[in-house]
C-alpha cells in the first residue's frame, strides 16, 4: 500500500492486521500517529494526526459512520471501538473461497455472527428477491451483508456483496451433487424421478446422470433454453419433501435445503428468462413477417404501431431500445457487398420510410401500375383544357419537355414512388434483381425516361387530347376567329403547374367523396344521432389510417386487387373480383347486426379481414397478404357508404 492520508484505508489496513473487524479507538489514534511520523516526508496531509489526534480522527470517523462504512460503538472517549464494516465483509467471502476447496464446509448463516457485531450491518432480504435481482444486476463491492430469509425453519444464508451470486449457485450445486454421490441418496432420488414420469425413464436417467457428472452442464441447459426445467424442479421437491418429515436439523441438513432453495429460485429465474427470450423472439418473428406485408414501407411510428395476430401492441412484448437494436441489425446484415436486408428511404427529405430490400422491385412495379393512370389522367386533363383555350404548352411538341413535365407531376402523384426512384440503393437493387421478366430501371448507368416508367406516350395523349375537341377546333378559319375571343392575354392568364392540376384531380375527388357522405347523412332518419351516421364516421377515421395521404380509397383498392387476383382472362377476372366482393358484403352483412358503433376501429377490421381471409374457399388465392389488405380497405369503403337503416 502506498503512502495515504486516506483514514478509511488507514483504518482497513489496520484491521487486517489484528485480523479483527473490531479496532479500538485508542489504538488506532496510535497507529495513525506513528504511521504519520513516519511517512510525513512523503504526504504533507499526515501533518493533521501530528500530536493529539483524537478531535481530527473522530471527525474523519463520524463521516465514515454517516456513510455507513464503519461502526462507532461505546460512545465513552476511552473505551470507544471502531467495526470496520468491509473487514467483517471479507471474512465471508474468504469463507466462501475456503467452500470452493472444500464443499463440505456450511454455508454461513445468522448464527454464525458473534454477539458484540452490531446489528444494523446485515441487510435481511428475502433469497427470492435477492437472487433475482442480483442475477439481473450485481455490481461487486465490499458494501453489504445480506441475509437471505428462506422459509419455514431453515436460517438465513449469509452473503457478502463482494462475492458473486453465480459462484453461490454454482456451489449449491456442488453441494446438492455432493449429497447425492453420498449413500443411497443416489438410487433413492432417482427411482423416484423415473416412477414419477413413466414412459420417460431414458431422459431422466439423462438428466440425471448429467447432473451427478457434471451439475453445471446441467444447469447450464436451464439458463440457455429452459431446458430440464421440470425434471429440476421435481428432483428438488423431492428432496424437500424428504427433508419435511424431519424435526431437528443438521448442519449438512441445513446445507442441503439451502442449496435446494437457491437452485430452485435461479432456476425460476433462468426459466422466467427464457421464456421471455421466446416471447420476445415470437414477437419479433411477427414483426419480421408484418415487415413483408403491404404497404410494404412503414415509417418509425408505423412500426412503433405495430400489433400481433390478437391486436396487441408488439411494442411492450419488446422495449423500444431492443427494437431500434433489431432494426439497426436488419440494416447492417449483408453478405459481402450485398445490401443489408432492411433500407431506409426518404420522401421529400424528411420522413423516413423503412422497406425490405426484397419488397422495393415489387413495390415500384405496383406503384407504377398505380400512379400510369393518375399521372396520364392528370396529364390528359391539363392538356384538354389547355387546347380548349387555344394554348399549346412545349410539352406537347417537345418530349425533353415532355419528360419533366411527366417528373413534376410523378412527384405530386406519388411521392413515395418518386423517393424510391431516385434513392441511393435502387441502382445495386436493380441490378441484383433476377425475377423472370424484371422492369427495367436503369440504361447505361441512367434511369429510364419516366414516359417508358410508366407507359404513356406524349403522342396519344396530344391525339386524344384533340379528338376530344369540338369540331369547330379543327376547321383553321373558324377556329383563329374563335380564339381571338377564347384566348386569354398572355398578362392575364395565371400560372400553372402540374402540381396544380394533380391537386386539382385530388381535390375534384374529394369533394365527390363529401358530397356523397353529405347525401348519405341528409337521408339519414335518425338525425345526427344515427348508427349509420356514427359507423361511416368512424370508418372515415380508419380510411385515413389506412390510405396514404396522396393516394385515394378507390386508388389503393385498385393496386392491391391487381396484386391477388393474377387471372389473365379478364372475364375470369371479372368473376373473380365479383365472388370476392360478394363474400365480403355478405359476411360484412352478417356481422353488422352485432356491430357497435365503437367497433369500427383499425384493429376491428382488422381481424375481421384476418377472420375472412382464413376462411377454407380463400385459400387458392396465392398472395394473401395483398388480399388482406384489399378486404380491409374494401370494408372502410361498405361501411363508410353504408346506407341509412
Amino acid at each position: 500500500m502506498g503512502t495515504t492520508s486516506n483514514i478509511l484505508t488507514l483504518l482497513q489496513g489496520f484491521s487486517s492486521k489484528q485480523r479483527t473487524p473490531v479496532v479500538e479507538f485508542s489504538e488506532f489514534a496510535e497507529y495513525v500517529r506513528h504511521y504519520a511520523q513516519h511517512h510525513l516526508n512523503e504526504n504533507v496531509e499526515l501533518q493533521a494526526y501530528l500530536g493529539s489526534t483524537d478531535d481530527t480522527l473522530q471527525e474523519e470517523l463520524s463521516k465514515l459512520s454517516v456513510a455507513h462504512k464503519i461502526v462507532l460503538t461505546n460512545k465513552s472517549q476511552g473505551g470507544q471501538s471502531i467495526f470496520v464494516i468491509s473487514s467483517f465483509i471479507n471474512r465471508y467471502a474468504e469463507t466462501y473461497k475456503e467452500i470452493e476447496t472444500n464443499i463440505s464446509i456450511p454455508f454461513p448463516n445468522m448464527n454464525d455472527i458473534p454477539k458484540n457485531v452490531p446489528n444494523d450491518i446485515v441487510t435481511k432480504i428475502q433469497a427470492s428477491d435477492a437472487i433475482s435481482n442480483l442475477l439481473n444486476d450485481q455490481s461487486m463491492d465490499d458494501k453489504a451483508l445480506y441475509a437471505f430469509g428462506f422459509a419455514k425453519n431453515i436460517p438465513a444464508l449469509l452473503f457478502p456483496s463482494s462475492v458473486s451470486v453465480a459462484q453461490l449457485i454454482k456451489l449449491s450445486l456442488k453441494k446438492l451433487q455432493d449429497f447425492l454421490r453420498k449413500g443411497e441418496s443416489h438410487d433413492y432420488f432417482l427411482k423416484k424421478l423415473t416412477i414419477s414420469n413413466p414412459g420417460k425413464e431414458l431422459s431422466i436417467k439423462n438428466f440425471f446422470s448429467l447432473f451427478v457428472s457434471r451439475p453445471e452442464d446441467a444447469f447450464d441447459q436451464v439458463k440457455l433454453n429452459g431446458d430440464n426445467f421440470y425434471n429440476w424442479t421435481q428432483l428438488c421437491y423431492f428432496i424437500k419433501q424428504d427433508y419435511n418429515k424431519l424435526k431437528d436439523f443438521t448442519v449438512e441438513d441445513v446445507n442441503v435445503l439451502q442449496s435446494i432453495s437457491i437452485i430452485e429460485m435461479s432456476i425460476s429465474f433462468y426459466k422466467n428468462k427464457s421464456t421471455e427470450k421466446n416471447q420476445k423472439d415470437a414477437a419479433f418473428k411477427e414483426f419480421d413477417g408484418l415487415l413483408e406485408n403491404p404497404p410494404y414501407y412503414f415509417s418509425k411510428s408505423d412500426i412503433e404501431g405495430m400489433r400481433d395476430a390478437y391486436g396487441k401492441l408488439l411494442l411492450g412484448q419488446y422495449t423500444r431500445e431492443e427494437l431500434n437494436d433489431h432494426l439497426s441489425d436488419l440494416r447492417e446484415d449483408s453478405i459481402g457487398n450485398s445490401l443489408p436486408k432492411l433500407l431506409v428511404f426518404k420522401v421529400n427529405d424528411a420522413t423516413g420510410y423503412f422497406i425490405l430490400k426484397d419488397k422495393v422491385m415489387p413495390l415500384i412495379i405496383r406503384l407504377c401500375n398505380d400512379a400510369r393512370s393518375v399521372v396520364r389522367e392528370a396529364i390528359s386533363r391539363h392538356w384538354y383544357k389547355s387546347l380548349m383555350e387555344f394554348e399549346v404548352l412545349p410539352e406537347m411538341k417537345d418530349q425533353t419537355a415532355f419528360e419533366n413535365c411527366m417528373e413534376r407531376e410523378l412527384q405530386a402523384a406519388d411521392p413515395v414512388l418518386y423517393a424510391l426512384l431516385h434513392s441511393s440503393f435502387l441502382p445495386v437493387v436493380a441490378f441484383e434483381d433476377n425475377t423472370p421478366g424484371r422492369l427495367t430501371l436503369f440504361r447505361n448507368g441512367i434511369l429510364v425516361p419516366y414516359s417508358e416508367l410508366l407507359l404513356i406516350s406524349r403522342q396519344e395523349i396530344y391525339s386524344n387530347a384533340k379528338i376530344r375537341l369540338p369540331l369547330y377546333y379543327t376547321l383553321p378559319v373558324i377556329s383563329w376567329i374563335v380564339s381571338l375571343f377564347k384566348r386569354k392575354p398572355k398578362e392575364k392568364k395565371p400560372k400553372k403547374t402540374y402540381e396544380t392540376a394533380t391537386f386539382v384531380a385530388a381535390q375534384e375527388e374529394k369533394a365527390k367523396e363529401e358530397a356523397k357522405q353529405n347525401e348519405l347523412n341528409a337521408s339519414d332518419r335518425q338525425g345526427p344521432k344515427s348508427r349509420a351516421r356514427a359507423i361511416r364516421t368512424m370508418a372515415l377515421s380508419v380510411e385515413k389510417d389506412l390510405v396514404p395521404e396522396n393516394s385515394s380509397l378507390e386508388r389503393e383498392l385498385k393496386a392491391y386487387l391487381s396484386e391477388w387476383n393474377d387471372r389473365l382472362d379478364p372475364k375470369v377476372f371479372d368473376n373473380l373480383t365479383l365472388d370476392i366482393n360478394n363474400l365480403i358484403r355478405d359476411y360484412l352483412r352478417k356481422v353488422l347486426r352485432t356491430f357497435k358503433n365503437e367497433d369500427v376501429s383499425r384493429e376491428r377490421i382488422e381481424s375481421l379481414a384476418k377472420s375472412l381471409d382464413e376462411t377454407p374457399s380463400l385459400m387458392k388465392i396465392k398472395n394473401h397478404a395483398a388480399l388482406r389488405r384489399y378486404i380491409e380497405l374494401y370494408v372502410v369503403k361498405l361501411l363508410k357508404n353504408l346506407p341509412s337503416s
